[in-house]
Parts: structure tokens; sequence; C-alpha cells
């Protein structure tokens, strides 16, 4: 199954040219976004004289090498203005990989979640390796697929990865547009809609009429129709608004959401105004009408 294989793993001496070298490699699409803090925590670790050897590692695919992991040490260790740090080696290992999809099965073993390693570093590794995708923000692709996700198994029945394993839902194409459409919602200040069986809800009035959701729902992430108290849009985002800080917060379950959700379109798509949302769980789940 494993899509990758060492080549070779070497003790080499830490050096400033080493240091310069990694940090020049190209990047692996699966690699973290560098972060600031890690910088500074391994600086301080630099000035305090507590850094130990590192680990370091790349990838060769097709032709080309590529940094697996490294990238914050050998960054800190460029920017060092003093002293650089003696008598320090870095394990290196270098792998070939069969596909970029390996990339990111590689990826997973460095410092993998029972360590280090997010959900949130997974779904991005995952994510990044799409061109289409990498503007998207990560929290957004993450909660896309974990909606997805949700819909298919729970609503669906669907059987469905669960874990990291969810997260190669990415590399669904037809996924891509849902994904990219999130995003222009979740670009205004919506976190009332931020919820795994809301997302499930969008993708499957997404999937229904496409045209349609994408109205209803940029209407629901900005308050619904102006002047309009009874429109279905304006009804359930003051009901989400209320279980995300009002009254009914920590009340309502996943299911009931995503009841809540489909209620409010289906009221919308027959063009009926509502009073207020019903979310009834003795009944199976609603069907999205197109």
């Amino acid at each position: 199954m494993a899509t990758y294989q060492l080549l070779k793993s070497e003790v080499l001496p830490l050096t400033r040219e080493l240091a310069v070298e990694h940090q020049n490699l190209e990047p692996s699409p699966t690699e973290r976004e560098l972060n600031p803090s890690r910088i500074k925590h391994l600086h301080g670790k630099a000035t305090e004289g507590l850094l130990i050897n590192f680990n370091w590692a790349k990838a060769k695919v097709g032709d080309k090498w590529l940094r697996m992991n490294g990238q914050h040490s050998s960054t800190m260790l460029t920017q060092l203005n003093g002293s650089f740090p003696d008598g320090l080696y870095v394990h290196m290992d270098s792998y070939v990989v069969d596909d970029e999809f390996g990339l990111a099965l590689l990826f997973r073993q460095f410092d993998d979640r029972k360590s280090s390693r997010t959900a949130a570093d997974v779904a991005g590794a995952y994510q990044m390796l799409h061109e289409d995708l990498r503007a998207l923000p990560r929290p957004i692709g993450k909660l896309g697929v974990e909606g997805v996700v949700y819909y298919r198994r729970e609503i669906d029945g669907q059987s469905m990865p669960s874990g990291d394993d969810q997260y190669m839902l990415f590399k669904q194409p037809g996924l891509h547009p849902f994904l990219l459409w999130l995003g222009e919602v979740f670009s205004i200040k919506t976190p009332e809609l931020r919820r795994q069986a809301i997302v499930a809800a969008m993708y499957a009035t997404f999937v229904t009429n496409e045209a349609e959701a994408r109205k209803f729902w940029d209407s629901v992430g900005r308050g619904g129709p102006d002047f309009e108290d009874n429109a279905p849009a304006t009804v359930l985002d003051n009901w989400l608004k209320e279980a995300t800080s009002g009254e009914l917060r920590g009340e309502l379950k996943p299911a009931q959401f995503y009841q809540g959700a489909i209620y409010a379109w289906n009221a919308y798509r027959e063009e009926k105004t509502l009073k207020e949302i019903k979310a009834d769980l003795k009944k199976a789940a609603y069907i999205p009408k197109a």
C-alpha cells in the first residue's frame, strides 16, 4: 500500500550551508503554513543553547526534490544573526514518492497525530495538493469536507472514512466547486453557519439545485432579505444566531440543525413565509426540494 520508499538516511554535521540548502528546497504542497510563533520558539531554544539534533526529510517525485520536514528549523537557523550552533547534527532521510498523494501519506508519518500533527494539519496537506483549492482558507476546506462526510454518512447512509482518512475526499474534483463556494459564503462574518450539520445541509441543497442554493445561503449569510422578517432565510439566520449565542445555545443536536436548515430551504423553494423553524427528530431527515 505504501506509496513512498526510503532511499537513504544520513547523519550530517549541521552547518549554515546545509540549513540554507534545505530551507531553499522547493516545499512539498503538503507542508504546513509557516508559523511565526514556532520560529520564535525555536529561536529561543537556540539563544538558550537548548537545541538538539534535527530530523529533516526530503522526497523525490519524478525528477524533482521537495522539502518534506524541517521547514521551521531550517528557516530559524538561516535567520540567526549571532553565532551559529556547533556540535549538532542533522538526521536526513531521503525518500522517493510514487505520486503526489504519496506526499500526503508521507507527511502524516512525521510527528503523527499522537505526537503533534493535528487534524487541521492533515486536512491542509490534502487540500494543498490541489492548486485550485490553495487560496481557500484551510479551516473552511476542513469544515467543508467534514460537512460532506456528515451528509453522506448520517443523511445518505453511505459508508465513509473517519479520522484523518476523511480528508482524502479533497481528491474528488466534483467537491471542489462546493468547497470554493463555501469560501465565498464564509467570506462574510457568519459564525452561525460554521457547523458540520449546517454545512451538510448546504451541501444537500447545493447538489439538489446549485443556482438556488447559492442565492438562498448567500441571503442567510447576510441576515435574510431586508424588511422581510418572515422570509425563510431571515427566520433561519435568526434561529441559528439564537443557537450560537442566544437562548438556544447548547440546546440543539446536530441532526436538529440539519432538519431546521432543510425545513427553511423547503419553505424557500415553495415560496412560503415562516414564523419559526421546525426541527422534528421524530421524522426522517427532510429531503431538500429542487
